[in-house]
């Protein structure tokens, strides 16, 4: 005997199928609803475990017509197994008779997959409409593919074992797989070097953190600019230094750093860079002249929330070259839910120090914890 399961996008495909190749005397084992592991869970599936008691080759259809003529010989009368209605229609696969002990037996194989296949449908179909669930909350408010299906089965679990919300099953996992944040360390005296893409954000950046810094903290604190390609780069930030009251330089090339840091008495030096394209080869080069000659012991990435995750990875990939830097994310008020930072995030695997989420200085800035991220993913629901 041959048994062979079939599955179709409906419950007419899967007949067709398992017809085709098992023939019209096929009897039809089982049937129901697709739970295959590679039926994605979002997409109805049908199917079928048909059975025969001839041997194929090349497809039963084949074999019959290749079968050999012969000389019709009267058939004894044998009982014929009929296959009830199947999706609303009637199938009338039928198979030859077989001796009443393996008719008993088939009856109760039967009997058994059926029942076996009820109590998985009730357990797969609850974990599957609860991961499906998990899956649309996180695509719909930006997280790719890839990570929404994995935070959604881990989501998953939590709201079996707790019976919690999808927002907060999916709080729960992030809190699992974010690292805890890396903020600018103050017990010691500190040069932050701050790169990234044009109109990612770092001369506002630098402004909160140095106003954080000199008055929150009550350290004293250097400004540099070696932005001297943006049009008045270098006079909004010298502004904001007068705003905050803490010395600002200039340094027209890499090479006027280590004088400018020769004789150091500040706590904190915060060094602004200029923005360009991630594909512009001497700009890179010239970072790392500058990450070398200040002796940077942070780097801070400053990317924007408003990037696809694709780019911000790439982007964060070719800035990041041999720097190991430190994310800070920009503008996460100018996107209503920031998944797609959050799956580079997760993607890239690096440390989060900070996220902005306005103009506001020194106001709109706070320490990257997770449950900040969660929270903002979240966005206003309740």
């Amino acid at each position: 005997m041959i048994v062979k399961r079939f599955t179709g996008k409906t419950a007419e495909e899967a007949l067709a199928m398992a017809k085709w190749e098992l023939g019209e005397d096929a009897i039809i084992l089982s049937s129901g609803k697709a739970r295959e592991p590679w039926w994605k869970f979002w997409q109805s599936g049908f199917q079928v475990l048909v059975a025969t008691d001839y041997s194929r080759r090349n497809g039963a259809r084949a074999a019959h017509e290749a079968a050999p003529t012969v000389v019709a010989m009267p058939e004894p009368e044998m009982p014929v197994v009929q296959v009830g209605r199947l999706a609303g229609e009637d199938a009338h696969l039928a198979g030859p008779a077989r001796p009443p002990a393996q008719d008993s037996r088939l009856d109760e194989v039967i009997v058994m997959l059926e029942g076996l296949g009820r109590k998985l449908e009730r357990i797969e179909g609850r974990d599957d409409e609860n991961l499906s669930e998990a899956f649309h909350w996180l695509t719909q408010r930006g997280v790719n593919e890839a990570w929404a299906l994995k935070l959604a089965t881990a989501a998953t679990r939590y709201r079996d074992e707790r019976g919690s919300t999808v927002a907060e099953s999916v709080r729960e996992t992030l809190l699992e797989r974010l690292a805890p944040p890396a903020p600018i360390a103050l017990a010691e005296p500190a040069t932050v070097l701050f790169i990234g893409p044009t109109g990612s954000g770092k001369t506002t950046t630098i402004a909160k953190l140095a106003a954080y810094c000199r008055l929150e903290r009550q350290k004293s604190v250097l400004l540099i600019s070696t932005d001297t390609f943006r049009v008045a780069a270098v006079e909004q930030l010298k502004t904001y230094s007068e705003i905050i009251g803490v010395p600002f330089q200039v340094a027209l090339r890499p090479q006027d750093i280590p004088r400018i840091l020769k004789d150091r008495q500040w706590d904190v030096v915060l060094i602004d860079t200029a923005g360009h394209s991630l594909n512009h080869a001497l700009y890179m080069s010239e970072i790392r002249t500058i990450a070398e000659l200040s002796r940077a012991n942070d780097i801070e990435l400053v990317l924007p929330a408003t990037m696809d995750a694709d780019l911000l990875s790439e982007t964060a990939l070719k800035f990041g070259e041999g720097l190991n830097p430190k994310i800070c994310i920009t503008k996460a008020d100018e996107v209503r839910y920031p998944g797609a930072m959050l799956s580079a995030v997760l993607t890239l695997g690096w440390p989060l120090s900070y996220i902005t989420d306005g103009q506001n200085v020194p106001d709109d800035i706070q320490v990257a914890f997770p449950e900040t991220l969660a929270g903002l993913l979240k966005g206003g629901e309740r």
